[in-house]
């Protein structure tokens, strides 16, 4: 008899998702978010939780176990107390699991009637989720989140029996929690929009760290809290505004006021902050476990510029940032703790298909046919052709991606060395800030000579400089950030940051064949192994899942061609300006 493990993540409230494992395989992991198209969805994920089971071809009754991805007992008592639970607490958490489950257990006892059901520690899944896609057999881990239960990082080891729990940052009012408040406090109050602070920043300079600093105590561990009691609810963080304006001497930007010198310099200063803190609880971590390897993992281990100073920074010998180290892989991470307690440390590692484990994108929408381009020969040196002129190419082929970043089979690309191409993307397809960085997907065996280091990056982790032979100088100062954006810093000046840094894609053959391809055929026309890739959808929505949703985005943007698996279509551009922007307002909650 087959053993079926179902993980089941977003009991935080946003971010729902699944993952099924049969007998210890990998089989299918999906997004709420990808069917319901509510970007960060929380409710119970019933259409991911489908889309495992018709992928691993099976239904609810065969299903064994059923884990969430986190211990909702604790989270009540931490929500009604204000304190981080004891020994007491969890014994109660063990001894009354549905009794106090979450809102997710009805539903989910509904569906399968006959499972066990089981409650994993939030960050626990985090760490199991990295490990065993990591390529280590023995690690210390860092986890940094914004809450876990009635924390926000933890550390600790784990190989393949072992997974020991050394620390632990009690309260939600954390590092997480410092990022996401200074965030709102700038204008970037949806949910998720830290990654546009950490794009920002290197427009400025971190001259209000010191004055930051105010808002929080430390210590050489990295053990950071708050001053002031904040809780991770829009009304909470907007009543602080104050607080942080009182340090800063700066007020609070509204979503829509322009971005003064200042703000950037804010958001220089907090990222500067964020990475201090991380290096004083990833020396700590060394110093208590003597591991060579380090997995840094959780929502917060996201930002990727931190995860590649870390990794270049030498206090570990190698470290592991996790593909979906946030809570879209939480049931991913969940169900792979559950089968490592169900095997007693029996060998379990993880294909993850290049982690595009979600459906295909299913029959082309009829009104499509009469736009289809046909060509001659093989498709991919066909588009490769069509980016090396400037087009803009929607990628749309295969099962979708897991996770927040578009690895190539929901990607909309572009050739880097157009000049503009940055401004282009963000302003007419995308609908997004005109500053926000676009990442280079670049053929892993040529990465050396254009970015240092050279280490992979398959799943956009980690950042890199641009070997200085290929810069070109620029200017000592700047009039505005416009002319500084405009800058033709090197030949990809749309994929290199001002401050030549870049997020990569490293694609390699073995991990994601079909997009390594494309890359290949446009290396063949223009020199360069490198591509844009960036998620296919605008600002606010989702990314596309369907081949009917990526043509809906399709005719509302920009974006020249679309591939959808085989076939190519042109864009009719028959929508107006003012019908776009009618169709983009749906998603503009989640902007």
């Amino acid at each position: 008899m087959k053993r079926i493990v179902l993980g089941i993540g977003g009991l935080l409230g946003h971010d729902a998702n699944a993952a099924l494992m049969i007998d210890g395989r990998l089989a299918a992991s999906s997004q709420e978010e990808r069917f319901t198209r509510v970007k960060h969805d929380g409710v119970f994920p019933h259409r991911a939780v489908a889309d495992c089971l018709r992928q691993g071809g099976l239904d609810c009754g065969q299903v064994d176990e059923v884990v969430f991805a986190e211990k909702s007992f604790q989270s009540l008592l931490f929500d009604l107390s204000g304190r981080p639970g004891n020994a007491f607490t969890r014994t109660l958490g063990r001894l009354l699991p549905e009794l106090w489950g979450g809102y997710y257990t009805k539903p989910a006892r509904a569906l399968f009637p006959g499972a066990r059901f089981s409650y994993a520690w939030h960050h626990l899944t985090h760490v199991a989720g990295a490990f065993h896609t990591s390529p280590f057999q023995r690690a210390a881990f860092l986890c940094v989140d914004g809450k876990g239960e009635d924390y926000s990082a933890s550390g600790g080891v784990i190989d393949k029996g072992e997974l020991r729990l050394l620390f632990e940052q009690p309260y939600e009012n954390g590092l997480g929690m410092f990022y996401t408040l200074v965030t709102y406090y700038l204008g970037f109050c949806s949910f998720g929009s830290e990654y546009k602070v950490m794009g920002l920043a290197p427009y400025g300079r971190p001259t209000f760290v010191e004055k930051l600093g105010r808002l929080f105590t430390t210590d050489g561990q990295g053990g950071f809290r708050l001053r002031a009691p904040i809780r991770f609810t829009e009304e909470s963080m907007i009543g602080a505004f104050p607080i942080v304006a009182d340090a800063t001497g700066v007020p609070a930007r509204g979503g829509k006021d322009p971005l003064t010198d200042a703000h950037i310099d804010i958001a220089a200063s907090l990222q500067q902050v964020f990475e201090d803190e991380v290096f004083k609880m990833a020396r700590f971590v060394r110093s208590q476990t003597g591991e060579d390897n380090l997995l840094f993992c959780g929502g917060c281990a996201q930002n990727c510029v931190t995860a590649g100073k870390l990794r270049s920074a030498n206090i570990f010998s190698d470290v592991f940032n996790s593909p979906v180290g946030g809570d879209m892989g939480s049931g991913f991470g969940a169900a792979i703790l559950r089968e490592r307690e169900l095997t007693g440390g029996a060998p379990l590692k993880i294909e993850t298909h290049g982690f595009l484990l979600g459906p295909e994108p299913g029959p082309v929408p009829d009104e499509a046919q009469p736009w289809r381009v046909p060509y001659e020969g093989e498709l991919h040196a066909f588009v490769a052709e069509q980016l090396a002129v400037g087009k803009i190419v929607g990628w749309v082929r295969g099962g979708m991606e897991l996770g927040a970043r578009a690895l190539g089979a929901r990607s909309i690309i572009a050739d880097s060395r157009q000049p503009r191409m940055q401004s282009m993307l963000n302003l007419k397809v995308k609908f997004r800030e005109s500053f926000r960085p676009f990442a280079p997907a670049i053929l892993a065996e040529d990465c050396a000579d254009w970015f240092d280091p050279a280490l992979p990056s398959d799943f956009m982790q980690y950042t890199a400089g641009l070997v200085p032979s290929r810069r070109n100088p620029q200017p000592a100062q700047f009039a505005s950030l416009r002319e500084r954006l405009d800058f033709p810093r090197c030949e990809i000046a749309s994929v290199v940051h001002v401050d030549y840094s870049a997020r990569l894609q490293t694609v390699r053959p073995e991990t994601h064949p079909d997009f390594h391809r494309l890359i290949t055929a446009f290396k063949a026309i223009t020199g360069v192994p490198i591509v844009i890739n960036t998620s296919f959808n605008v600002s606010g929505q989702p990314i596309v899942c369907t081949a009917t949703e990526a043509w809906e985005c399709f005719l509302n943007t920009d974006i020249d061609l679309l591939v959808l698996n085989d076939q190519v279509f042109r864009n009719p551009f028959q929508r107006t300006r003012e019908e776009k922007l009618s169709w983009l307002r749906q998603f503009a909650k989640s902007a």
